[in-house]
């Protein structure tokens, strides 16, 4: 061959790529479970008297220890890796189109999707797939809020998910969507 280095990397990935393939196989010895042990296990039986709204406004006031905690980290941040405050602890909108706010079990989040036009396809908003957050049992106790303004040029939205027993946050985010012109 002209160029040695060319020949060397072939050699070298041949040489590898037979290892690979006449290496030792390893094989797991755990035994697979049918009961899934998840981190927020299912509560659904359990009466919480805490209505949606007290909870909210007690988020706004950063009444829980949790919350507190969190609030705290915020601020130790430096200005430039602070996130806005709302998104950290879910506000709603100012304008919105719609704010929800919502107590019920987490397999009944998929449901509460809004379905908005970007000029090219429809986009459900907010895109929850209960199944991706294993650690959360679908029959859990959850508060769900989402808040977002849909105008002809942009949709914006965010949504929480709190726990209702433990307060703590099980997802969260936002979207900012420029439509395209009209077609």
């Amino acid at each position: 061959m002209k160029n040695p280095f060319l020949f060397c990397l072939y050699t070298f990935i041949f040489l590898f790529s037979l290892s690979m393939f006449i290496g030792n196989p390893v094989y797991s010895q755990s035994t697979p479970s049918n009961k899934v042990e998840y981190l927020y296990p299912a509560n659904k039986e359990k009466v919480f008297v805490e209505t949606v709204d007290e909870f909210y406004q007690a988020l706004r006031d950063i009444k829980y220890p949790v919350h507190q905690e969190l609030y705290q980290r915020y601020k130790q941040k430096p200005k430039q890796q602070q996130r806005h405050l709302d998104t950290v602890l879910f506000k709603e909108m100012h304008n919105a189109s719609v704010n929800f706010r919502g107590k019920l079990l987490f397999n009944e989040v998929e449901g509460l999707n809004y379905i908005t036009f970007d000029g090219n396809i429809l986009r459900p908003y907010p895109d929850i797939d209960t199944n991706y957050h294993l650690t959360v049992s679908p029959d859990r106790q959850v508060y769900f809020f989402y808040s977002f303004k849909d105008t002809e040029k942009e949709f914006r939205g965010r949504y929480a998910i709190y726990d209702v027993e433990t307060k703590e946050m099980v997802a969260g985010g936002g979207t900012y969507m420029p439509k395209s012109p009209n077609h």
